[in-house]
């Protein structure tokens, strides 16, 4: 299977459309820089369905579209189609060629095809799994790539492993897992806080509700005493009301009597008020009867005004229309009359014209005639002055170049002997720049020995310098690598220390004991800190103790009961003691150990427990053995009595229990102690040599300085010096340039005298020349300007005929013209004025149409104005029978208005009487009803304050101040409470109830966070593994093809020494042949790049594809390792295509199809194809 063809339009630069077939074998792409070659190689990534902007160099999808050039447009749209051979039947579809079709439009919005089929980008994924042909396959490398390989950072040389292994996917699971992780953390810290508000709340809560109950004791009294209060006034007020209540009866009954009297004025008042009611209504009617005769009469008014003016305006408007009819009719008759006079004078005018029209022709006919001899006449004259110019211009320019001459002969006589001086004077000059030159040239020597004297000088300097500044660095850097290592080691205490303080890893009761052992007696520790194994049997010991390492030791049995019994008590946890004296009372007989291959020996002796302590030994380890690998071991009869664990954690009990203990999965508890000693140690041991370290770095610092300073001053005087040379270097050259200067200016006056009088020969010949030839110029010019004189005066005479035929000729046209004009003056004014006539006629008939209507108006208006003064009259005649009607009526009110004031008068003294009685009668029964207010507020404020009613029998032995004292001092106790939370008692039981839900969410996080820790350490084993076995297959790969690479040599790769290989960095170690070394950094640029190649290659073996595009990774090669490569690439192409990108012409010699790139247009790529094999 490979690809067999590629057809782009729009892609990139490639504008129009191209297609690329390729072959099984080597395709290899030339060109220049920037022509596009990498843009197929973009193209085969792009169609099979890369989605990443950055690996397509662009910066949305968008951009891959051709985006115009000098005379193209940009293209809207861009398609690729790359055929692939299905030879091997790899791919699952019964087509032989199948092709993949991609197109994309400027919104980004992409097609997919399968054979012109449209597709999902899944379809085209699905079709490519598991064939290595896929976007994500390991297919295309880059000369990027060799860089990263050879990274000092070994970052990007990492990443590339890690693709190749495929745990990318398990490092983003872990950072999501540890993203959780952080949030369950942050949810437990919330939840905590939380925790400990409710349970403070709670606490507070508690002492409110005490409170509480104590206010409800003291409320229980205060009610008892205010009843008894309550009682006592209420009796004393009833006391007072029963002689009050009969005085309000006494008075009632005289109140009656004098309530008859009162009754009938009242009544007589009333009829009395009921006649002026009715009179008044009356009046008020007339009133508005006289009010509506007035408003109509002002209306009829108006309208009489109105139409008399209405009248008045027709009249002036008839007057004046029939005065406008009488001036119409005068304009008419004026306007006729014009129109017959402009007929006669226009009849008159037309014979007038057409005879002065003969006049003017002939006139005009007989002035042609003579303008044409007189354009003869003027023609033969100007011939002549031409003539006489030319003549005169040329001897003008002849006598001007004989006086230019006789000057130049003059001026060059005198130049020549200028010359001669300064040639003279040049000579001179040249014998002194010859002595100067001999003493700067002494000068210059001497000052250059000097200045490389001290050249050689600043550079014995300067390599001591950068011997020190390499050391500096040296040292710099293994100062900072110590830090960095002292920083480490400085965490991983604080981590081991939190892990003893913390006793991480030990169940809750032990873990609280062995925080606390100062509470408990005669303990003496955890089993897990007893032993202090080393680390290369710490995983072998945490796997064979198992939970044992977990357990508290105590002195002897009755402290193990005491710490049991006050563990418990306490409800710490679970918990496992041992009593260490009743060991010792067991005996023990150390076996001898089998004869075993591969046999480290019995634990015992490796478990690093005291002498005090080795019963404790004896009884969990005493039959252990360790041994490099359990797997080896070959169990029978005669190891029954021994347990086996090997150093990887896997064991093999007695009682034919196996199990194995991961490093991974948690930290060990054995040893903490013996770690943090071993840290500390190792700590103050790098802080030393930290310290020397920095003296040393100090005292090279001040050596640099000092070489620096020494360079300083070497340099400057160099400057110096090298200056001084300068300028006398500078003063030799400009010597140099004076002296040939010097003689050049000799040599180009000798030069300039010579042709000075070879130009004063030519002058004189010149001046012999130009004599005849100015007088024979003279007698043509004298013999010309007589033939014009005579000729002129006969063009005078033509020209006076002339003249005055061309004045008669105006003459008659001018008349011509005028008689015309006056007649379209004659037609134009008999048009307007018979328009005139018609507008007028028109005019009179809208007149006598306006004058009937007027008529017909003034006539409705006599009619109206008659009947409206006859309604006013009789309008006044009801108004002023109606105002004396109103004056009687009005008179009648006014009587019966005085008798009601007079009955007003009797009923008020009648009145004043009462209000007496009413008056002592108010007052009793105000303080009647203050008495029962009083009373009833008593009532009411128990009912309200305590829902009791005042009882009526009740025996109280305390007067009103003993009981308000009583009350007085049980408030006041109430107040020494302080404010009360009424809703204690809720608040409490809610609090509580939310303080349990609490405490069961933090152990439901405490759960997740566990969960998460098993997670991440899953996730870790697994992309562990992944990574391991990738690295080791790449490993193999790459010493095979190192050596393909390198006719010999080895080559391999390692992890550094970290716990993680995930966190590890990959060291390459490469030995060509012939050489010692293995470091990278000392091979050569093109060993280097070759090695890296081998490398890329090796991965690339591990993820195969059924086609390889090598863009441009021959660049860092030179011949030699050219035909290596070369060598490479044909074995590798018996099994994969190559598609080759390269500007090296010993590559392009593998190649079975050469294609070229050019770039004819700027911005368009164009292909050019070569073959060597089949078609291309």
């Amino acid at each position: 299977m490979y690809i067999s063809e590629l057809n782009l339009h729009g892609f990139k630069s490639f504008a129009k459309k191209e297609k690329i077939k390729f072959g099984e074998g080597v395709t290899v792409i030339v060109g220049p820089n920037g022509c596009g070659k990498t843009n197929i190689v973009d193209a085969i990534r792009w169609v099979l369905g890369e989605q990443k902007y950055s690996v397509l160099r662009s910066g949305k999808m968008g951009d891959v579209i051709f985006n115009g050039a000098e005379g193209l447009k940009p293209l809207s749209v861009c398609e690729a189609y790359l055929t692939v051979h299905n030879n091997r039947g790899k791919l699952p579809i019964e087509y032989t060629d199948i092709e993949i079709g991609r197109r994309v439009y400027r919104d980004g919005e992409s097609e997919y095809f399968i054979n012109k089929t449209p597709c999902r980008l899944k379809d085209i994924h699905d079709l490519f799994v598991d064939t290595g042909m896929g976007s994500d396959a390991y297919s295309v490398i880059e000369l990027k790539m060799i860089e990263q390989i050879l990274s000092e950072t070994a970052d990007d040389r990492k990443r590339m492993f890690e693709e190749a292994a495929g745990i990318n996917k398990y490092k983003q699971q872990r950072q999501s897992a540890l993203r959780k992780f952080d949030a369950v953390q942050r949810d437990l810290d919330r939840v905590n806080d939380i925790v400990q508000e409710v349970e403070q709340k709670a606490k507070s809560l508690s002492l409110q509700l005490k409170r509480f109950n104590r206010h409800e004791k003291l409320s229980k009294e205060l009610f008892d005493v205010e009843i008894e209060l309550a009682f006592v006034k209420v009796h004393d007020y009833e006391s007072e009301l029963i002689p009050l209540k009969k005085s309000v009866s006494d008075t009632q009954s005289l109140k009656k009597e004098k309530v008859s009297d009162t009754t009938m004025l009242e009544s007589e008042l009333t009829s009395v008020k009921k006649i002026y009611q009715e009179q008044q209504e009356d009046l008020r009617k007339k009133q508005f009867q006289l009010q509506d005769l007035e408003k109509s009469k002002s209306d009829s008014q108006n309208n009489v005004l109105i139409w008399n003016e209405q009248q008045k305006s027709a009249e002036i408007n008839i007057n004046r229309l029939t005065a406008e009819k009488s001036v119409n009719k005068e304009k008419k008759k004026s306007l006729n009359d014009k129109i017959l006079t402009y007929e006669k004078d226009a009849g008159g005018l037309e014979p007038d014209i057409k005879s002065q029209k003969q006049i003017f022709d002939k006139k005009n006919k007989e002035f042609n005639k003579i303008e044409e001899t007189y354009s003869s006449a003027q023609e033969q004259i100007k011939g002549l002055e031409k003539s006489r110019w030319d003549s005169q211009e040329k001897i003008v320019g002849e006598r001007s170049n004989l006086d230019r001459a006789i000057s130049s002969i003059d001026e060059r006589t005198t130049v020549i002997k200028h010359l001669n001086s300064k040639k003279t004077i040049l000579e001179n000059d040249q014998k002194d720049f010859s002595l100067d030159q001999k003493k700067i040239d002494s000068q210059a020597e001497k000052c250059s020995i000097k200045v490389e004297e001290i050249k050689q000088e600043i550079v014995e300097n300067q390599k001591k310098l950068e011997t020190g500044e390499g050391d500096y660095a040296h040292l710099k850097m293994e100062i900072h690598t110590q830090q960095t290592e002292l920083q480490s080691l400085k965490s991983q205490l604080i981590f081991f220390n939190e892990l003893i303080e913390q006793k991480q890893g030990y169940p809750d009761g032990a873990k609280t004991i062995l925080s606390n052992q100062s509470k408990y007696k005669g303990l003496v520790g955890a089993v897990g800190e007893l032993f202090q194994v080393k680390s290369k049997y710490e995983i072998a010991f945490q796997s064979a103790l198992g939970n044992w390492a977990k357990c508290i030791v105590a002195k002897d049995k009755q402290s193990a009961m005491n710490i049991h019994s006050l563990a418990k008590s306490n409800e710490l946890g679970n918990f496992s003691i041992i009593p260490i004296n009743e060991l010792k009372k067991l005996k023990y007989t150390k076996p001898k150990p089998p004869k075993l291959s591969g046999l480290i020996g019995p634990a015992i002796d490796y478990c690093g427990i005291s002498a005090s302590n080795i019963s404790l030994a004896e009884l969990l380890i005493g039959n252990l053995l360790i041994v490099e690998d359990i797997n080896k071991i070959d169990f029978n009869d005669s190891l029954n009595d021994w347990d086996f664990v090997d150093l990887n954690g896997s064991f093999h009990g007695v009682n034919h229990l196996i199990k194995y203990q991961d490093k991974s999965k948690e930290t060990s508890i054995i040893g903490r102690k013996k770690k943090v000693l071993k840290t500390e140690k190792n700590i103050s041991t790098l802080s030393k040599n930290i310290e020397k370290n920095e003296k040393a770095f100090f005292n090279l610092e001040k050596e640099i300085s000092s070489l620096n300073d020494k360079k300083n001053n070497l340099t400057e005087t160099y400057e110096e010096k090298n200056s001084e040379l300068n300028d006398l270097k500078s003063i030799q050259i400009k010597n140099h340039y004076r002296q040939s200067q010097n003689l050049k200016s000799i040599k180009e006056l000798d030069d300039e005298i010579k042709q000075n009088n070879s130009d004063l020969d030519l002058l004189r010949k010149k001046t012999k020349e130009l004599e005849p030839s100015i007088n024979k110029t003279d007698k043509l010019i004298i013999k010309l300007q007589n033939e014009i004189d005579s000729l002129s005066k006969d063009f005078l005479k033509i020209q006076s005929k002339r003249d005055s035929f061309q004045h008669k000729a105006q003459e008659a046209r001018i008349d011509l013209l005028n008689m015309e004009n006056r007649l379209k003056s004659i037609l134009f004014q008999m048009n307007a004025a018979t328009q005139s006539v018609s507008e007028l006629e028109e005019r009179d008939k809208d007149i006598n149409s306006e004058i009937v209507s007027l008529g017909d108006l003034r006539k409705s208006l006599d009619i109206k104005i008659v009947k409206e003064e006859n309604d006013l009259n009789t309008i006044i005649g009801q108004i002023t029978k109606e105002k004396s009607v109103f004056d009687l009526k009005e008179q009648s009110v006014s009587d019966t208005f005085n008798s009601m004031e007079n009955l007003q008068s009797k009923i008020n003294e009648e009145k004043q009487l009462k209000e007496n009685l009413l008056e002592q009668q108010k007052n009793n029964e105000l303080r009647i009803v203050e008495l029962d207010q009083k009373i009833g507020n008593i009532k009411e404020r128990m009912m309200e304050k305590y829902n009791s009613k005042v009882p009526k029998d009740l025996i109280v032995d305390k007067d009103i101040d003993e009981l308000e004292d009583d009350i007085a001092k049980i408030q006041t106790s109430i107040e020494n409470i302080g404010p009360l939370n009424m809703a204690a008692q809720e608040e409490f039981e809610e609090e509580q109830s939310r303080l349990e839900n609490l405490l069961e969410q933090r152990i439901d996080i405490l759960k997740s966070e566990e969960n998460l820790k098993e997670t991440i350490a899953k996730i870790d084993v697994v992309a562990r593994e992944k990574f391991e076995s990738t690295f080791e297959e790449i490993n193999h790969n790459f010493s095979k093809l190192f050596a393909m690479f390198f006719d010999g040599g080895t080559a391999s790769l390692s992890l550094s020494a970290e716990e993680d290989p995930l966190e590890a960095r990959i060291i390459i170690h490469a030995q060509p042949p012939g050489k010692k070394n293995q470091n990278l950094r000392m091979l050569s640029a093109g060993e280097k790049s070759l090695t890296a190649i081998a490398l890329l290659f090796a991965i690339y073996q591990y993820k195969p594809s059924p086609y390889c595009v090598l863009d441009e990774v021959d660049a860092p090669l030179d011949d030699v390792n050219i035909q290596k490569f070369k060598r490479v690439l044909n074995e590798f192409a018996q099994d994969t295509q190559f598609i080759v990108v390269t500007h090296n012409k010993l590559t392009m010699e593998v190649a079975d199809y050469l294609y070229g790139v050019t770039m004819e247009n700027k911005g368009v790529s164009k292909l050019v194809s070569v073959k060597f094999k089949g078609e291309a």
